[in-house]
């Protein structure tokens, strides 16, 4: 039988507001079910204990979501992350640097968006030709196209291969993992909010990274590259 595979697709930062960067991020697994076993079981856990009472309502309301969730949460959150099976890939653009500016001359935001989302999925999907890939996307406002005309674009490129894709909320448990990764990059590109904890929330899950993409610098940091571009900490920010 066909295998399947299963990515899980969130950003953050903005391409059209003053956020400082765009970062598209994605998770892979074979094992959708195990990760979302996992999640209930941790929010139900949580829900259920007398430390997190005054939580409760929020955690039922909210789910797990990086910038919603209080900071204990998150750890519980990041002690959980490490221990799940999916491989995590990025990529990452600057917005003062000239060669976002140069492409947004050519186009708006729904244009960039879908050339970001080309850098994060292309090896993706030309590498598990023969499988089964259904993509889960978090919805978001684009101008110019929704984000179902973006992606019927971009995966039109891939005609021959077995592609479902779906627009989903927060209900998706699995975003959730890639909403806590990105949590992570948007503090290192912060300085005023990167602090020790959340260093070692990036080393915990640096195994877990297999590919970063830093686009304004043309920089491909790779768990199977030289020293200078493998993944770690020192490499982001001094690539980035």
């Amino acid at each position: 039988m066909k295998k399947t595979n299963y990515f899980y697709i969130d950003e953050t930062g903005s391409i059209s507001n003053n956020a400082p960067f765009f970062i598209h991020g994605c998770i892979k697994t074979d094992s959708p079910n195990v990760i979302t076993d996992s999640l209930i079981k941790l929010k139900n856990d949580l829900t259920s204990s007398l430390y997190y009472e005054n939580f409760k309502d929020s955690i039922l309301k909210k789910g797990f979501h990086a910038t919603a969730n209080n900071m204990d949460i998150r750890t519980e959150f990041y002690k959980l992350l490490p221990l799940l099976d999916y491989r995590a890939y990025f990529v990452i653009t600057k917005k003062d640097s000239p060669f976002f500016k140069q492409i947004m001359k050519q186009g708006d935001e729904s244009d960039f968006f879908e050339f970001s989302l080309s850098k994060l999925l292309h090896d993706r999907i030309i590498s598990n030709r023969d499988a089964k890939n259904i993509f889960y996307f978090e919805t978001i406002q684009l101008t110019k196209r929704n984000l179902n005309t973006v992606l019927q674009s971009f995966f039109s490129k891939y005609p021959d291969y077995d592609i479902e894709f779906n627009i989903v909320g927060k209900e998706e448990e699995n975003l959730a993992v890639v909403d806590y990764l990105n949590f992570i990059f948007d503090h290192i590109f912060t300085p005023d909010k990167l602090f020790p904890t959340m260093e070692g929330n990036f080393d915990r899950v640096a195994g877990k990274i297999a590919i970063i993409k830093i686009l304004h610098t043309n920089t491909y940091l790779s768990r199977k590259k030289p020293l200078d571009f493998q993944i770690n900490l020192k490499n982001i920010k001094d690539k980035y």
